[in-house]
């Protein structure tokens, strides 16, 4: 019996594979899948580019239907994408398509593959290609002055603005993270949610530009690590050689502490980015929506509380009104982070005797979660953390 279930069981995925038909592959970020899904998309778009081999959509959805096999698998397996590119190059080499996807999936500065990109970029700013230009240009310092791909990267920023790429609650709480740190401080951070919100900001809206943000995976790069010691204005950084993952965060802990160090200026992480700095842990503060790093303790709780009554835009998270996007479903995780960093200031406002303060953080924070786009096991979860405050 047991033996019938297994194999009805593999013949009913193998079915639920081969029975999709093709869709428009978006980023996880955007839109959130499982490996099925996913491995259902391979199938299908592989059928449309045997039959069409010179259709750049079907290899482009080809390869994001692979990238997203991969992400699903944690680094598992590869997802076909090597193969993928192995047939896209004879078929198509000398194409954006081509070259955009070559690049995804090498990285690293100095990149034939992004550079070649560069001179092809489509008309439409909402192609995802966009994006790994952007940490290209970033990655290779090139963000500043008056070259032409200065002017490209501000130019990037400002078209992905004006044509809403990313949702106005992933910038809203991007500003809400710099509107609670000190002038010119530094923003540490890692992934797409957490940076190219606040340079967008700085570039497209010229919001909070005394502020300097940090991309904590490029710190071992030389390219960018110049190029960030020359806009802080301090002595270059030599650094080393890395082989290893081990190597790679002690590389990145000791940049971090020489720019906090040498720059002077106040330093904060976003959540989520203490992976990178887990040696000096101990000296990160929750201040709110961010850590604050500090040599020596301090009165991080009021310096918290100050920035929930004075600092914070809180409207969108209450309103329904406001949360209306649909597009980035799979970031709307970002902002359970509200509950996490604030939930404990719930009770600090009760046991004060502040019980109207602590009435009022409690509801934003309870709309905020029953509002958000997630499963109904997922909220529960956050509503039950946020309880255990009140």
């Amino acid at each position: 019996m047991r033996k019938t279930l297994l194999v009805s069981w593999a013949m009913a995925v193998a079915l639920c594979v081969s029975a999709q038909e093709p869709q428009e592959i978006k980023g996880i970020v955007e839109e959130v899948h499982d490996s099925l899904w996913y491995a259902g998309q391979v199938e299908a778009w592989q059928k449309e580019v045997d039959a069409d081999g010179q259709d750049e959509k079907a290899w482009r959805n080809l390869f994001e239907a692979a990238w997203g096999l991969k992400s699903c698998s944690r680094g598992k397996n590869d997802g076909g994408i090597p193969r993928v590119l192995e047939r896209m190059e004879r078929a198509i080499p000398e194409t954006y398509t081509y070259n955009i996807c070559a690049y995804r999936a090498s990285q690293g500065p100095d990149n034939k593959f992004a550079e070649m990109a560069m001179t092809m970029l489509p008309d439409d700013i909402s192609d995802r290609g966009y994006d790994a230009i952007l940490g290209y240009l970033w990655m290779m310092g090139e963000t500043d002055g008056t070259g032409w791909k200065a002017g490209l990267f501000n130019d990037i920023l400002s078209r992905q603005y004006e044509h809403g790429k990313y949702p106005s609650f992933i910038l809203r709480f991007g500003y809400n993270q710099l509107q609670g740190m000190a002038e010119g401080g530094l923003f540490f951070g890692n992934g797409d949610t957490q940076l190219f919100d606040k340079i967008m900001l700085q570039r497209a809206m010229h919001v909070h530009t005394d502020k300097v943000v940090v991309v904590l995976p490029f710190l071992p790069i030389r390219s960018y690590r110049d190029a960030l010691c020359r806009q802080l204005g301090i002595p270059p950084f030599s650094g080393r050689e890395v082989r290893t993952e081990k190597e790679f965060k002690s590389a990145v802990q000791e940049m971090v502490e020489y720019v906090i160090r040498e720059s002077g200026r106040p330093a904060y992480f976003s959540p989520g980015s203490q992976w990178a700095v887990q040696g000096i842990a101990r000296k990160l503060y929750n201040e709110g929506l961010v850590y604050r790093y500090s040599e020596e303790p301090y009165d991080n709780v009021s310096a918290a509380k100050c920035h929930v009554e004075r600092d914070y835009h809180f409207d969108y998270l209450t309103e329904p009104a406001f949360r209306l996007e649909s597009w980035w479903s799979g970031s709307e995780m970002l902002l359970l982070n509200y509950t996490v960093m604030l939930g404990p200031l719930v009770q600090s406002y009760r046991e004060s005797g502040n019980q109207e303060r602590a009435g009022w953080l409690y509801r934003i924070l309870k709309a905020s979660v029953e509002n958000g786009r997630f499963s109904a096991a997922k909220k529960k979860e956050y509503l039950d953390y946020l309880e255990k405050w009140r």
